[in-house]
């Protein structure tokens, strides 16, 4: 009997205890929300008939009930037998996505090397981004107690690289050059190829790090300060804002490989383009369909500094030389057709420091310019 007592005792102790651990657990989740909610359904439905408003910084995104709908999925309690909704992970994912479209990312001092010496052209700013475990559980309150308007925390970002570490990067070698030339370009094409060229002077690639031209290159738009010009589009040559960009992936990818840097992604144009002589030697980008790429496998950080001196376009790599020595073989035309298609190619070797060496062969395939019309110029 009295082992029955203490079997009661324990069980009810056991029960009591998983009671307020949930009671617990439900307030951390629910903090404001009046405790208990009599019927779950009832306030999530209301809170799916009307839109949700969210507030990031001085952003406003306006949620529309059939969004909110697709975050309530309906479930059978396990002990009453009831049909109810709750609110399902798909919430969560919806965060995750808020998360990498907003914010503003932390911006590097960003300076240029000169003959007086490391001068700062723009200072370090941090960022900010969305408070994703925060910004969860207050969108979760507000659909339990009907609330419309939704203030979302966010985090701080601070900079990589700081005007008080600029010191320490240890930047004292010219690494390499890389050059072009855009004699006869159009206005809106020099201004596109000016505009671009700016990002990435003053940028800073971290040992280790794989550099991409799309992402530091954005938004190409006219808010941006791009002006419509040609670009070469599927099977077309159509007019596009940031038409000439190109000029500058072509002369960063040159300057990769005079340094002697790894390439991870280049693609050359269609067809042969005259602003990038000698043929063979170009790379080029359009945002979501190609990228260049490399990477920083130099011993510290790498500067870039891009500077445009009449018709040339120059980038410049400084950083602190491992001893490597590149030397470049082309690159050669060859299967040269009266239609203007025809192959390249150049061989780059590296020598290093230890004895080592590693070549590579960059291969290009042009195809005839008389395969691309021009599309009417619709900005006109």
């Amino acid at each position: 009997m009295k082992r029955a007592v203490l079997w009661t005792a324990l069980v009810a102790s056991i029960i009591t205890a998983i009671t307020w651990a949930s009671l617990w657990f439900y307030m951390q989740i629910n903090q404001d929300s009046p405790l208990p909610i009599k019927d779950l359904r009832a306030a999530l439905l209301s809170s799916a008939s009307h839109p949700l408003m969210l507030h990031i910084d001085n952003q406003i995104i306006t949620v529309k009930p059939a969004i909110i709908e697709k975050w309530l999925e309906p479930y059978t309690r396990a002990y009453t037998g009831r049909e109810d909704l709750r609110i399902s992970d798909r919430l969560s994912d919806y965060i995750q996505t808020l998360s990498r479209q907003t914010g503003t990312p932390a911006r590097d001092v960003r300076f240029i090397v000169s003959e007086e010496g490391i001068k700062i052209i723009s200072h370090a700013k941090p960022g900010d981004k969305l408070s994703i475990a925060q910004a969860d559980q207050a969108v979760r309150q507000a659909l339990l107690t009907n609330i419309t308007d939704v203030i979302l925390p966010v985090d701080t970002v601070e900079p990589a690289i700081t005007e008080e570490l600029l010191s320490g990067l240890n930047i004292t070698d010219k690494l390499a050059t890389g050059e072009s030339n855009f004699s006869g370009s159009t206005t809106s094409r020099i201004q596109n190829i000016s505009v671009s060229a700016g990002l990435y002077n003053g940028l800073l690639i971290p040992a280790g790090d794989t550099f991409s031209f799309n992402t530091i290159l954005g938004e190409v738009d006219a808010e941006h300060g791009y002006m419509p010009e040609k670009v070469i589009k599927g099977d077309t040559i159509a007019y596009e804002y940031g038409g000439g960009i190109c000029q500058v992936s072509t002369t960063m990818f040159r300057a990769a490989i005079n340094a002697g840097l790894p390439i991870v992604e280049r693609k050359p144009h269609a067809f042969p383009v005259h602003y990038y002589e000698p043929q063979g030697f170009d790379a080029t980008i359009y945002p979501g369909v190609s990228d260049l790429r490399f990477v920083n496998n130099m011993p510290s950080y790498v500067l870039i500094q891009t500077r445009i001196s009449g018709k040339n376009l120059y980038v410049d790599f400084y950083g602190t030389t491992d001893g490597r020595k590149v030397s470049i073989d082309g690159p050669y035309q060859y299967e040269i057709q009266p239609d203007g298609a025809m192959k390249a190619y150049f061989t780059r070797t590296i020598n290093f420091a230890d004895g080592a060496s590693t070549s590579k062969s960059f291969y290009s395939n042009y195809k005839s310019p008389t395969l691309y019309p021009t599309e009417p110029n619709p900005y006109l």
